[in-house]
């Protein structure tokens, strides 16, 4: 491997690209590359891996916003470029990682447009499709965050008693989410590993996740955790 100060940039995201791409769907691939090629390279490409700080991140996501980008959209390019430079950290080629000390883009506040019962249903359907049923009902259900729900231990549930206790949280489970879990095979530690890396999820996976679910069911956008007051209105 190279060292730090001989990589830029683009050609650091670049090889982390291409390293990486046969763990993920067809989608994602795209969309990473769409965010590389298209914004990352072309922006800050030829800066030093090394030289690469928290201003020239910053000015970075300012360029795109010139540029016309949606606020989604760079708040996506901040996500994966973070993912980029975590693992450059993480193999010694940057003593840290710039991306991080940058204040996290906001994103544009959705009109949620509240489900009916029938799509609440169809979203359901299609996430069992998908073979992730347990996992998108328990937090829909449960009113767990999502960093609570991808990272759930089997320590932190009492499914007999039908409650969660996560933290300083003691959040109860109905039956049909009791059934679920009751199916779940159990490891020694997490509740819901994502097949493809035999892992607990990311907040990334678990959002383009959700994205393929609504996709799926042929549903506008709605946040997940819009969705999932949704369902614990209706009690579905």
């Amino acid at each position: 491997m190279q060292k730090g100060n001989s990589y830029t940039v683009g050609q650091w995201c670049d090889r982390w690209f291409r390293v990486n791409q046969s763990r993920w769907n067809g989608s994602t691939v795209g969309g990473y590359r769409n965010l590389i090629y298209r914004h990352i390279l072309p922006g800050i490409g030829s800066i030093p891996l090394e030289e690469l700080t928290e201003n020239t991140v910053a000015s970075f996501y300012d360029s795109l916003r010139s540029q016309g980008l949606s606020t989604r959209s760079v708040w996506c390019v901040h996500l994966l470029l973070r993912r980029c430079m975590d693992d450059a950290a993480r193999d010694q080629l940057i003593p840290c990682n710039p991306v991080r000390l940058c204040k996290e883009p906001k994103t544009e506040e959705y009109k949620t447009v509240p489900l009916r019962l029938g799509q609440l249903q169809r979203y359901l359907n299609a996430a069992e499709q998908f073979g992730v049923l347990p996992l998108i009902y328990t937090g829909l259900s449960s009113g767990l965050r999502q960093c609570e729900l991808i990272t759930l231990s089997w320590a932190d549930f009492h499914i007999r008693c039908r409650y969660i206790l996560k933290g300083q949280r003691l959040l109860t489970l109905n039956g049909k989410a009791e059934h679920l879990l009751e199916r779940i095979p159990k490891t020694d530690c997490y509740v819901f590993l994502n097949p493809k890396t035999g892992a607990p999820y990311q907040l990334y996976e678990f959002y383009y996740l959700h994205k393929r679910i609504l996709k799926q069911a042929g549903l506008p956008w709605v946040a997940f955790r819009n969705l999932q007051r949704q369902c614990m209105e209706v009690g579905i």
